[in-house]
């Protein structure tokens, strides 16, 4: 006893010096940030962000894969035979990639991709998915376009041209399965399928047992194209399968194949992509689940999405996560939503499909903020400029935020059958709501008026999303005026335009480009986009981390800096506290517990997007 004393009055000893070293190195060389004091400063508004879930285990749950989950083949052959009993309506292909070959390694992988059309498939619609190119056409591009413009999202950062009418049948893609332990995105995936191969009055009135929104339904899918991929990361899925021994256990050095998110090569397939790409956040670690690849667009996830984008030319995608409970607008690599007529209409109808199908559980606004951090690379932010589609949400369908980090099944999956059944039904319904929402023009730019509301959209009340300023508020309300008839016309046009102009920005370090002025200096106003546009992105919106958000300056030399509570004396002061409490924590419950180190909470990093 008299030993570990002494050890334990060292290790603070040697801890205290080393704060005070900081401390002293602190105070010449470092920048000082206060996250909270910032988001104060340009005025970001408070959301809801509920918290849902508990902590169980060890042991931790694990699929049954009997009776609850099935196994990728197991629903690919299911799928393939719900496809091939409705041929007039509905079709499935096979899609391969190599993906880039770095050094020796190698990487390739396939994806099904569903295509439904109600009342038989146009020919136009077999003309699109039949002439998906091979992945010549990814190089091409990549050949063409310098990846740094899309690295620093300047204004040589262009669009793919549009080819398609939008004036016909709309185009809507459905993404499950980006991430492999994400079990719950494919089960969403599978029922979404099979609903719309027998979709009638008869099959859809005694799931959702209301007759004003299936014919709502029937009548938005006699005039839309639905692309789906049941599952895009079959290499981490495979190995989410793969039977191993650590499964379900805490205290581990490593994680079990059920924690497994990315594609077998450790690489994203939402890091991916090249806007933002290959930007890394301060606090990145290599061996992080948020691995960007070894440059954007080598993976052949990404690859053959890219391929099947350019194709189809969708005007709407849902990518489909679970993590926790939420419905995000880009962009992902900024806490600061963009201010046009389309994202501010799409978070208001979220938040409407948040109260009727989850009661209010999901978290909705930016996902550089809603989540909790920025994320760099990402497949929606780049799928909106890249391929200029209006619609591109991120849905997170589930998730238990108190569940332990090996809780890998637990913290992203349901893990009794009676609410996995729910939750399935439910963002299912969802996802049909989405579709009536894009056929009745309910969002600027499709079916409808670039810059203005409709009276359906104005009369919802301005929601509390996350990533929203004064700005964006006057935004919706003079938006809601025009909808409404109030004022003069040309004047409340000038007024939105105005308080789209004045939508702050935050500038601030990532581990490619460390800060070297002060983050007060780096705040400013963002180049307004102009209302006739329909709501492009606003160019140079760059991003920040909840508990500290970050994006991306162009500095001239490295420097070290403070990142929370705005000084590393805190912290270190604060770990001086944190060791003496965790050493007493150890010395009375390990035993009991038998727990082998610490994790942060999964849902507290890179991982959920």
């Amino acid at each position: 006893m008299r030993s570990n004393s002494t050890t334990t009055k060292a290790f603070l000893s040697a801890l205290a010096l080393l704060a005070l070293a900081v401390w002293q190195v602190e105070g010449r060389t470092s920048v000082r940030f206060n996250a909270a004091l910032e988001f104060e400063k340009v005025g970001i508004l408070e959301c809801s962000k509920p918290t849902i879930g508990k902590r169980v285990g060890p042991p931790y749950p694990l699929p049954d894969w009997e009776n609850m989950y099935s196994k990728l083949d197991v629903q690919t052959r299911r799928i393939y035979e719900v496809v091939g009993q409705n041929p007039k309506e509905m079709h499935i292909q096979n899609l391969y990639s190599e993906g880039l070959r770095v050094g020796d390694s190698t990487h390739n992988t396939d994806i099904d991709l569903v295509v439904y059309e109600r009342g038989g498939l146009s020919a136009d619609t077999l003309q699109a998915v039949n002439s998906i190119g091979s992945d010549q056409v990814v190089e091409e591009w990549l050949r063409e376009n310098n990846l740094e413009d899309w690295r620093e999202n300047n204004e040589r950062a262009r669009p793919i041209p549009r080819k398609r009418p939008t004036d016909g049948k709309l185009r809507v893609v459905f993404i499950f399965g980006e991430h492999g332990r994400e079990l719950i995105s494919t089960e969403i995936g599978e029922y979404f399928v099979k609903l719309l191969s027998e979709a009638s009055v008869e099959t859809l009135m005694p799931i959702f047992e209301d007759r004003t929104f299936v014919d709502d339904v029937l009548a938005a899918l006699d005039e839309v194209v639905i692309h789906i991929v049941p599952c895009e990361n079959k290499s981490g899925r495979r190995i989410v399968e793969t039977p191993d021994e650590n499964n379900g256990q805490g205290g581990l050095d490593k994680d079990p194949n059920l924690c497994q998110r990315v594609n077998k090569r450790i690489a994203d397939p939402n890091r991916n992509w090249p806007l933002r790409g290959g930007t890394k956040p301060w606090n990145y670690k290599s061996d992080s689940e948020d691995g960007p690849g070894h440059s954007p667009l080598s993976e052949p996830e990404t690859k053959l999405l890219f391929r099947v984008y350019k194709s189809v030319e969708p005007i709407a995608l849902v990518n489909v996560h679970s993590g926790m409970h939420g419905m995000f607008m880009p962009p992902d690599y900024d806490p600061i939503m963009h201010n046009s007529a389309d994202i501010l209409a799409q978070v208001k109808l979220q938040s409407k499909i948040n109260d009727r199908w989850m009661g209010g559980k999901c978290t909705v606004g930016a996902g550089g903020h809603a989540v909790g951090y920025v994320a760099y690379g990402t497949h929606n932010d780049f799928v909106r400029k890249g391929f200029g589609v209006p619609s591109t949400e991120t849905w997170e369908v589930y998730g238990n935020q108190e569940a332990a980090y090996y809780d890998c099944f637990g913290m992203f999956n349901p893990i009794e059958k009676s609410v996995l059944q729910d939750y399935v039904r439910n963002w299912t319904g969802a996802a049909l709501e989405h579709i009536t929402h894009l056929h009745k023009g309910l969002i600027p730019g499709i079916r409808s008026p670039p810059n203005e509301f409709s009276k359906e959209v104005a009369e919802i009340p301005n929601p509390r999303v996350c990533g929203i300023t004064q700005a964006h508020v006057d935004a919706m309300n003079g938006l809601g005026d025009i909808a409404f008839g109030r004022g003069d016309r040309a004047e409340r046009f000038a007024f939105v335009e105005e308080a789209m102009r004045r939508t702050p920005t935050i500038v601030m370090p990532t581990l490619n480009s460390p800060v070297s002025t002060t983050p007060s200096a780096a705040i400013g106003t963002a180049t307004p986009p102009a209302l006739q546009t329909g709501g492009k992105d606003t160019a140079g919106q760059l991003g920040v981390n909840d508990r500290l958000f970050i994006g991306t300056t162009k500095a001239k030399g490295p420097s070290t800096y403070s990142l929370m509570m705005g000084s590393y004396t805190i912290m270190i002061f604060g770990l001086l506290f944190v060791t003496l409490s965790f050493y007493t924590y150890r010395r009375v419950s390990l035993g009991r517990t038998g727990r082998r180190g610490w994790r942060p909470r999964r849902y507290r990093v890179w991982d959920v997007v």
